[in-house]
């Protein structure tokens, strides 16, 4: 297992770094957001005002750095479900590596274009009378 890990750092080592800045920029923006009241605005909501699928990232992601797993989930219920799903792939892939499981497999493309058809019904039924609680908090 851990020459499984080594192998997965040493072939995927520029996408660890990519990860790692945005991680880096993620941190800083949750900083600025702490110390000043600048916000990145959703563009599609501003021009619709429709609340897309990714609505209430930032401030999941806060919660989450809180400790806030129902609040998280309360702001974006789609990111918070997937999230475990892709994780649980990253980790299956990054120590195990199953052939099932391989760059263009067929489970591979199924957690894909799974993820995006959820992601596009959420973002319509997040919009739709009755269903607001499935608004991020900030639109309630």
């Amino acid at each position: 297992m851990l020459q499984n890990l080594r192998t997965f750092f040493r072939t995927y080592r520029k996408q660890l770094q990519t990860a790692g800045v945005f991680l880096l920029l993620g941190l800083a923006y949750f900083l600025l957001t702490q110390l000043t009241p600048l916000r990145i605005p959703c563009i599609f909501q501003k021009i619709t005002g429709f609340a897309c699928p990714g609505c209430g990232m930032t401030h999941l992601c806060m919660r989450l750095l809180r400790l806030d797993f129902a609040g998280a989930a309360g702001e974006n219920l789609a990111a918070a479900l997937l999230a475990p799903l892709w994780l649980a792939g990253i980790l299956i892939r990054a120590l195990w590596n199953p052939a099932w499981f391989s760059k263009g497999s067929r489970a591979e493309n199924i957690l894909l274009w799974g993820s995006v058809a959820v992601l596009l019904l959420f973002g319509v039924l997040r919009n739709l009378p009755g269903l607001e609680f499935l608004l991020p908090s900030y639109l309630r």
